[in-house]
């Protein structure tokens, strides 16, 4: 197995950057501000995940900080971890780990622009084909930095125009450097305020640049935009004009596709916000005929929503769809989308090229039951991925799977917990065979907090990997301990 490359402390800019917000934030109505230690322990029968087994006690020691800084002209959320793992099978191993989720807004006055910024730190998986359910302790991951910022500008909805803007800049960066990028775009959106009662209008338009480190070809532009213009009547018929345009540029002109399309419609309102749309476009490219489309906005209530459309794009048919549903207890969110995709380093396979476009069709499902004192969740996903760019080497990919999870209060202090869940991940490739892989993990647990500040977590896992390559295949069983203290 691949071991990881050794991690490096994040870039000290993005440090700054977090503390320059945070100096920003003024006053501040809520402020969360949390250092705290950890040390724990944990066995596993199989380090490897091969056949052949080594077993291995891994100590862990960590810091973190978590900030939260609510105002009223922004926020900030900061979660930051270092944690260095020490292998009593072989210190070689040893290694230090960066996590970081942080994500901040600050508005400029009252004039409707702000300043925003994100970044993260995540050790994902070296290839999705070679261990899709890789950990920092399987030592088969690779660290992943990504961070962006950006400037935007919010009008106020209620008056005649809705109006959001934002243009931005970003890097990503892996310790194989696979995948590495620089980019910037920006996006608008521009739709009728509140206040307008005799036409709609939607105007979405946005771009995205990605280059590629220098010593790789290749770089992607995805060029959007949709508009809808009609009159509104708020109940019964409206007529409407639509325009659809899509330009994705690879690196050659193999790789690169446009459609542009156009026509008439019209859209029957139940009420304000629900609707059926009913158009037929002309196409203006040579890859798509002329076609009738069609959407369901039905949005009964601000708890309840389901959109459904179909049309075509420069790929043919596409579809998306959304519903969601919340009350008191249970909230449930299915979605279906279909977007191009490029330098994606969560999703890399063995063969790919960052800078091969892919197609990805996402399905997923989010359902929460919340009880009095236990909560219960159940998600659904699947992922296909088809590739866009000529010669590329793996044509399709198709993942799917499920986790169902459930956590109880026994008393006020004592938690446990459980979970299930299947995967399921198939690579059809040009040259090679094709491969098929299934994971099966189960894990048990609980948290017990001995002071205010003082919590242990303690727990049992199983891993479990079938695939068509045999010498893919492993069994990992695992029992962890963890004693945090916060400040």
């Amino acid at each position: 197995m691949a071991m990881t490359r050794k991690r490096k402390i994040p870039n000290i800019y993005v440090i700054g950057a977090a503390a320059s917000l945070i100096s920003l934030s003024g006053y501040c109505a809520d402020v969360v501000f949390e250092p705290s230690v950890d040390a724990g322990v944990i066995f596993t029968d199989n380090v490897d995940r091969e056949k052949d087994k080594i077993q291995s006690v891994i100590t862990t020691i960590g810091v973190g900080l978590r900030a939260n800084v609510d105002t009223a002209e922004g926020f900030l959320n900061l979660d930051y971890r270092l944690r260095q793992a020490l292998y009593s099978d072989n210190s070689d191993r040893n290694e230090l780990f960066n996590e970081l989720e942080f994500a901040a807004e600050k508005g400029l006055g009252y004039s409707g622009f702000f300043v925003d910024g994100n970044a993260s730190i995540e050790n994902v998986a070296l290839s999705l084909d070679d261990d899709a359910a890789a950990d920092i302790f399987s030592g088969n991951t690779v660290e992943n930095q990504r961070a962006e910022i950006g400037l935007g500008y919010r009008s106020n909805p209620l008056s005649q125009v809705d109006l959001q803007a934002r243009v931005f800049t970003r890097v990503s960066r892996s310790g194989d450097r696979i995948g590495d990028y620089n980019g910037y775009g920006g996006a608008v959106s521009f739709a009728n305020g509140q206040s307008v009662k005799d036409v709609f209008w939607q105007i979405d338009a946005s771009y995205d640049y990605k280059k590629g480190r220098e010593d790789e070809v290749g770089d992607t532009r995805y060029t959007a935009l949709s508009e809808t213009i009609g009159l509104q009547t708020i109940s019964g018929f409206s007529p409407l004009l639509r325009l659809n345009y899509e330009n994705l540029e690879g690196s050659s002109d193999l790789n690169s596709r446009k459609t542009v399309s156009w026509g008439p419609g019209i859209r029957y309102f139940w009420h304000k916000r629900s609707y059926a749309e009913l158009s037929y476009n002309f196409s203006e490219d040579d890859v798509n005929p002329d076609f009738w489309a069609g959407a369901v906005n039905f949005n009964p209530t601000p708890r309840t929503r389901l959109y459904l459309e179909y049309g075509k794009r420069f790929f043919g048919d596409a579809y998306e769809f959304l519903f969601s549903h919340r009350n008191r207890r249970v909230t449930n969110t299915i979605s279906y989308t279909e977007e191009p995709v490029s330098f994606d380093r969560t999703n890399f396979t063995i063969g790919d090229k960052p800078e091969d476009i892919v197609l990805v069709r996402l399905l997923d499902w989010t359902s929460e039951l919340n009880l009095r004192r236990s909560k219960y969740s159940l998600s659904i996903f699947g992922r296909q991925e088809e590739a866009l760019t000529v010669f590329s080497e793996n044509q399709e990919e198709r993942s799917y799977g499920t986790r169902l999870r459930g956590e109880h209060n026994l008393t006020r202090r004592f938690k446990i917990d459980g979970f299930v869940e299947y995967s399921k991940y198939d690579f059809d490739r040009i040259n090679g065979s094709n491969q098929k892989d299934d994971y099966y993990l189960l894990g048990v647990g609980g948290s017990y907090q001995h002071y205010k500040y003082v919590t242990s977590s303690f727990g049992y896992r199983h891993n479990t990997r079938r695939s068509t390559f045999a010498g893919s295949e492993y069994d990992e069983n695992r029992l962890y301990y963890d004693l945090q203290v916060r400040f």
